[in-house]
């Protein structure tokens, strides 16, 4: 699955200059561009409620707060299955299984159904609002949930135009949708929370299209289908199990703070059903926003460069080539990921650093209150933190680090949830502290990681220790994954 940069700059070819900013450009849309849409799309929805629909603070919160929760809670789901299946992907595809890919993608949607079902279960059992409502927002996650899932399998296809005017799609409807409610209003409040619901409903109605138009681009790239074995992708879950606890564990590191902090001072529960912080989680919010430098520059520098050298220096191992011919190959292969690595946390943190000293200036006309701009100079630092946590777990994963990988993700979650617990007495003075050095000392501890295994990965690529996860006794996936696909009617 690595070297999208690579793939990406192949697809513009006139000269170097105009190669590389189409490449910077589409880097953008294909990392930041699905989320920057569903953020544009949101924040225009709230401006046209203002402009258009008398609508109350908590009427408008619980739509926000409806949005964020199906968000936040189906990328957890996500995380649980993500870097299994994209594992199993990958070797589909060097294999040449491509056939397999759809049965996969069939099994992975029925697997994703069942657990966003659940949670939702769980949800309606503590919800305070109307069933009516609350089935709109089972609608809404089970949406997002299968948007991830298609998002993962189009990526695997570099099928990344589609994911872009898919959600482009998605967010035109939804606008028309609110702009039509807008000059209808008087049709819109007839019942309770009538006017979020049908906000919900627009933002739904969107969703719902940038999921029809990923399913038709699906249909479309994987012509050679078959519906068997829709479950055996459950073996890597034995095969692998460190890339379960590393794509579950991340992702809800990336949120526990947050989790935490509902239940501090300030925090807020609404209609007995969404607990938030509203200044965490705008200092949140925002901060996330910072990052998007580094994953272009990840995305388009570190992997072309970077994976080309990674390529050579494996193709050497694999191929037979010289003690020296590795060597060499070893020595360019950590320059230019050093190099890479270090422009990318140069400039990101420059970035990061300059919102962080003028975010009172940058922000101004939006009037937040000094609480949101306190914390989000700690925040900030985090969302810096977690970006790096992030890419260079995946470079560990480039280099069949898997346990490496796994216990960063491990302190990172462990070290966001105890700091936020130890921190929360200290109320709006200890918010944003316990993500910053959570965060941090995770990426640090990353750094050092893999500095250690560049350093010996000649060792590595030829005397990997056996998968000792594949003993008999062990293997409750495989025999679920066998006995699933045993039974049609799932």
């Amino acid at each position: 699955m690595a070297g999208i940069g690579f793939r990406l700059q192949k697809l513009f070819q006139e000269d170097y200059f105009s190669s590389r900013f189409k490449a910077y450009v589409f880097a953008g849309l294909v990392t930041a561009g699905p989320w920057l849409i569903v953020i544009v799309t949101i924040t225009l929805i709230q401006w046209l409620t203002t402009q258009f629909i008398d609508i109350s603070r908590q009427e408008n919160e619980l739509f926000t707060l409806s949005v964020a929760y199906c968000f936040i809670f189906s990328q957890v789901i996500f995380g649980i299955q993500q870097l299994v299946v994209t594992r199993y992907l990958a070797d589909l595809i060097f294999e040449n299984r491509s056939k397999e890919i759809f049965a996969t993608f069939i099994g992975m949607t029925k697997l994703t159904l069942m657990i966003a079902s659940v949670t939702w279960l769980l949800f309606l059992w503590f919800s305070e609002l109307p069933f009516h409502f609350n089935v709109l927002i089972l609608a809404l996650f089970v949406t997002i949930n299968l948007i991830w899932v298609m998002f993962l399998f189009l990526s695997a296809a570099k099928f990344y135009q589609a994911v872009a005017y898919s959600f482009l799609s998605g967010a035109v409807i939804s606008i028309i949708l609110i702009v039509w409610m807008g000059f209808n209003v008087q049709m819109f409040t007839f019942a309770e929370h009538s006017l979020s619901f049908f906000l919900l409903l627009g933002f739904t109605s969107g969703m719902i299209v940038t999921l029809f138009g990923l399913l038709l681009s699906m249909l479309m790239t994987f012509g050679e289908k078959t519906v068997e074995g829709q479950f055996s992708y459950l073996s890597y879950f034995d095969k692998y199990p460190s890339l379960f606890w590393t794509g579950f564990l991340y992702n809800a590191g990336v949120w526990v703070c947050n989790w935490v902090i509902w239940f501090g001072p300030g925090g807020s529960s609404l209609f007995d059903t969404f607990l938030y912080h509203r200044i965490y989680d705008t200092a949140v919010f925002l901060s996330y926003l910072t990052i998007i430098p580094a994953l272009i520059i990840f995305v388009v520098s570190v992997e072309t460069r970077f994976y080309e050298r990674y390529r050579i220096f494996y193709g050497n191992v694999n191929e037979g080539g010289t003690l020296g011919e590795i060597r060499k190959a070893k020595e360019k292969m950590q320059r230019v990921l050093r190099q890479e690595l270090e422009g990318l946390f140069r400039s990101q943190g420059v970035f990061s650093l300059f919102v962080i000293l003028f975010i009172g200036y940058l922000t101004a006309f939006l009037s937040f209150e000094d609480e949101i701009i306190s914390i989000f100079r700690f925040t900030a630092v985090g969302a810096f933190s977690n970006a790096m946590v992030l890419i260079v777990t995946l470079i560990l994963l480039y280099f069949e680090d898997r346990r490496g990988a796994m216990y960063t993700s491990i302190m990172f979650f462990s070290l966001n949830l105890i700091l936020s617990l130890v921190f929360l007495p200290l109320g709006y003075d200890g918010y944003g502290l316990s993500f910053s050095i959570g965060s941090t000392a995770s990426f640090l501890f990353a750094m050092v990681r893999l500095a250690v295994f560049i350093d010996q990965v000649d060792y590595h690529a030829f005397c990997r220790p056996h998968d000792r996860s594949n003993r008999q006794g062990r293997l409750v996936f495989s025999k679920m994954g066998k006995w699933l696909n045993e039974r049609r009617f799932i």
